[in-house]
């Protein structure tokens, strides 16, 4: 999915390769790349000034959650370093929902994405995932104070490298 959705100030890229074991017992990883501040369509209205970004990641309907084993998860954020690009982001997971996994993005300092750099987070998790997600961002156009909006994102299936 490739935003901007008309709820969102961002534009968002959110793709799913999901899981195959490469050996018999191994654990499969789902792998989500969110990708934010891309907007080769030009239809962002920049700078944007961000404070905090969360995904929510459904569980897969149907999927059966294993009562007692915890949520197996591993994140990498790539981030180009430069003035005004939130000096250092956090990822906070939460999972304690068995039917949702949450991924919340908060930098040191605002942010201000300006067309000119991205964001992007990496994620291996075992839950298999569904289709349809939750984006919330703390956002304002230019420099005024951030404001909480939501929008939905469909996880786009692509072949992610390892």
């Amino acid at each position: 999915m490739t935003s901007p959705n008309p709820a969102l100030l961002l534009p968002y890229r959110l793709e799913h390769t999901p899981a195959t074991a490469a050996h018999p017992g191994e654990v499969a990883l789902n792998r989500v790349r969110l990708t934010i501040g891309d907007d080769p369509d030009g239809r962002t209205s920049w700078p944007v000034r961000c404070a905090r970004i969360a995904l929510d990641l459904p569980t897969a309907h149907g999927a059966a959650a294993r009562t007692g084993e915890p949520v197996i998860l591993r994140t990498r954020l790539e981030l180009e370093r430069g003035t005004g690009r939130g000096r250092q982001w956090l990822v906070e997971t939460t999972t304690t929902d068995p039917t949702l996994t949450t991924l919340t993005l908060n930098p040191a300092e605002p942010a201000s994405f300006d067309g000119t750099w991205n964001l992007t987070l990496t994620l291996d998790i075992s839950t298999p995932l569904g289709i349809q997600s939750r984006i919330t961002e703390d956002t304002a156009p230019g420099d005024s104070s951030p404001q909480r909006r939501s929008g939905n994102a469909t996880l786009t299936a692509t072949h992610l490298p390892n």
